[in-house]
This record gives structure tokens, sequence and C-alpha cells, in this order.
């Protein structure tokens, strides 16, 4: 309604790329043929959000077209290379990671380049310990990754920042945390199960055996 109404519809589109443009801020294909041509796009979307912090999001024209192209991503596209690297460039980025994180998963993007993940999606757990759905546990722990890093929470989390500031590769923390519950409401250890999820990301990705071993390790002992 905002776009429609309060912002003029008129307006010239700024060229962000050969598939993106920004319009009254929000950014936007160029055309409904986009994702069907180039499928990467689904996820290049949030390369560049991060990448151009100043957009106010994504314009409803697109969001529509995204979540009726969710089919696109199907098994090829998770087994494409260039998803794989597009897919850590947002876990690598310097800003914005669990915006984009939330947003993919508002999108419906999440689950579909994670079948696990869907199994999560809305999963309440009913427990003293938890007070939000599965998926969005996750994010909360990995948004709370981030701030470790960053020094505005250093007072509140003194441990914990100057740990972060240590590791060299910190998308591997946040990779852990993205799967250290995914296997939640599957039956059987969640941990265990969990970790085996996350190697097998990692070396489909094609992170080193030594990082890939760290990830599992992480979410298989997470609980301790």
């Amino acid at each position: 309604f905002e776009e429609a109404i309060l912002m003029d519809p008129n307006a010239p589109a700024e060229p962000l790329n050969g598939r993106f443009q920004v319009k009254n801020g929000y950014l936007q294909t160029v055309d409904d043929s986009v994702f069907n041509s180039d499928p990467s796009a689904l996820l290049e979307l949030f390369v560049l959000l991060q990448q151009n912090q100043e957009l106010r999001g994504v314009s409803a024209y697109t969001v529509g077209l995204i979540k009726r192209s969710l089919y696109l991503i199907d098994d090829e596209f998770r087994q494409n290379p260039r998803n794989h690297r597009l897919f850590l460039n947002i876990l690598r980025a310097p800003a914005g990671v669990t915006h984009e994180l939330r947003r993919m998963n508002v999108y419906g993007v999440l689950a579909a380049y994670l079948p696990v993940f869907e199994n999560i999606t809305g999963l309440m757990q009913y427990d003293l310990f938890h007070t939000y759905t599965v998926d969005e546990h996750i994010l909360f722990v990995v948004r709370n990754m981030r701030r470790f890093s960053m020094p505005q929470y250093a007072g509140g989390v003194p441990l914990c920042s100057q740990v972060v500031a240590t590791i060299p590769k910190p998308e591997l923390l946040y990779l852990a945390g993205l799967f250290h519950d995914i296997a939640k409401g599957r039956g059987g250890d969640h941990s265990e199960l969990g970790g085996r999820d996350a190697r097998e990301f990692c070396e489909r990705h094609d992170l080193s055996p030594y990082d890939s071993d760290i990830v599992g390790w992480l979410v298989e002992n997470h609980l301790l």
C-alpha cells in the first residue's frame, strides 16, 4: 500500500546491475523474467542488500516475484557452486548477516535452499527454556553471535567478545548456530543428527575438512 499509494509510481529507476534496480529506495528486479533467466539472482538479491545498506528493503513487487519463483531452488540450484559462494558470502559479509537471514526466512528462500530448515520453520518447543519457535530461536542465536563482534555490545558480554575477536573465520560459528537445533522434532538425538546435516552442508559447499569438522563438532556438542 505504501508503494502503491504514497510513492511516485513514475519515479525513475536506478540500475544496480543487469538484474536489479533501485526504485523509491527499494531493490527490485528489472523485469519479471530475471529469476527464470538466472535463478542465482534469488540469492544475489540478499548479497546486494548487504552491500547497499542505504536501501529501504525489497519492493513488494519483487517479494511477490521471489515467492512465485521458489520452485527454481531445486537440487540443481543447491548443487551449483555459484550459489554455494553466494550463500557463504551472505554469512561472511561485514554487515547485515542477521537481517538477511531473517529476510530469507520470511520469503521462504532459506527453507528452499536448506530443506532441513523447512522442518523447523514455525515449530514450537514446549519446555521452560525456549520462548520462540525453533527457526526464530536459531536466528536469535546467530544474531547474538554477531553482536559478540560489535563494540557497542562488548560491555555486556566481555568474555565472548574477546574470544570472537580471535576467531579467523566467524562464518563457521554462524553456520554452527544455524544448524545447532535444525534437527529438532525429527526424533533421536538432535545434536547428532544436526551435526551430520552440518558436515554434509560444509562438504557440499567446499569447506575444508578442518572447517567442516569444527562446525560439525560445535553442533554435536552444543548442549554442553
